[in-house]
């Protein structure tokens, strides 16, 4: 296993990290056995960084978690993610972030997490209802989101904080500039590469405009999510869920990644197996990426992931390929 440091943090973490989302479900759904087996194998093989959120399982992945590292005498690089919502009951965005790390806290049976982020998205405008989002200044501003964040640090409650890179880039740009941030949750992947590289003007998915870039430049680490694009770069049917994955970046609906995918496998000729690992070493070719975040559902799934740490890059043919299949946005896609 390689290593990485995030960013200007210090810490140094497996550049494969366990994924404790809803789409693999793995430390959601799993029964004790398997999950204690497949953390117990994902120590084993060097993976010491694990992110998890209230939002995977409405808390059950922190809890079953921090039941497992308990049990198995472990202490890795932890990572989770808070929701927050507008003030309430006189309870400001301060108020409730700090109640919301707290909570997750004692989910995971921990005096202290590594990493908090905030996984509310962040557009320029609030949305209310089931996609209710937070504005820079809610997150920047006085008695807000940062406000918390660093009252909980004070208290020795939390390492380093960041945040969910989803939402309007406009806005996700505003706190990368803000300096105030030690890392992110990046969408990037083969199927949208564009928080690290260039696209078109009117690209068909969502345009994050080199963030990774940006974020590196103010001294943050990223860890990247939806590397095989919630199960669309695999031939695997359990993973990711398949057609019931839920849309997090705008231009990525399954169906349209699923021929997107198609393209890529033809431009690179693979296929299985070797699909996935492409996809997990494409996010690992970026140098200025601490970490790329892979959903398991079994040890199989630790292994393939695991043995792409230390693989090359695509070759300057196939990175030809791809470049071409971005830069003609997929040669314009049937749908």
């Amino acid at each position: 296993m390689q290593y990485r440091t995030i960013g200007q943090t210090g810490l140094r973490v497996s550049e494969i990290g366990f994924g404790c989302g809803n789409n693999a479900a793995l430390m959601v759904k799993a029964s004790h056995e398997d999950q204690v087996k497949a953390v117990r194998h994902a120590l084993d093989q060097g993976i010491n960084f694990f992110d998890t959120a209230f939002a995977y399982g409405w808390g059950k992945s922190e809890e079953n978690l921090g039941q497992m590292l308990n049990e198995l005498g472990a202490n890795p690089v932890i990572s989770t993610k808070i929701w927050v919502w507008k003030p309430w009951l006189g309870r400001t965005l301060k108020g409730r972030t700090i109640r919301a790390v707290e909570a997750g806290l004692a989910r995971l049976k921990r005096e202290r997490v590594d990493f908090v982020q905030l996984h509310t998205q962040v557009t320029s405008k609030r949305r209310a209802g089931d996609r209710y989002s937070l504005t820079p200044k809610d997150v920047l501003g006085s008695y807000g989101v940062l406000e918390g964040l660093k009252s909980m640090r004070e208290r020795n409650k939390v390492g380093f904080f960041g945040f969910s890179g989803f939402g309007d880039p406009e806005a996700l740009h505003e706190l990368v500039e803000s300096g105030e941030f030690h890392g992110f949750q990046c969408y990037y992947n083969l199927l949208n590469p564009s928080a690290g590289h260039a696209v078109p003007k009117n690209f068909s998915a969502r345009d994050y405009c080199q963030i990774l870039d940006r974020a590196a430049a103010k001294g943050m680490g990223s860890f990247v999510v939806r590397v095989l694009a919630g199960g669309a770069l695999t031939s695997d049917p359990n993973r990711g869920g398949r057609g019931n994955v839920h849309t997090i970046s705008p231009g990525s609906d399954y169906p349209v990644e699923l021929e997107r995918a198609e393209k890529i496998k033809s431009a690179l000729g693979v296929a299985g197996k070797a699909l996935t690992q492409a996809a997990i070493r494409f996010g690992l070719m970026n140098p200025k990426v601490s970490v790329v975040l892979v959903g398991f559902s079994n040890t199989t799934h630790i292994d393939e992931a695991v043995a792409c740490s230390g693989m090359p890059g695509f070759s300057d043919e196939q990175m030809g390929k791809v470049k071409k299949l971005w830069a003609t946005d997929f040669e314009k896609l049937t749908n």
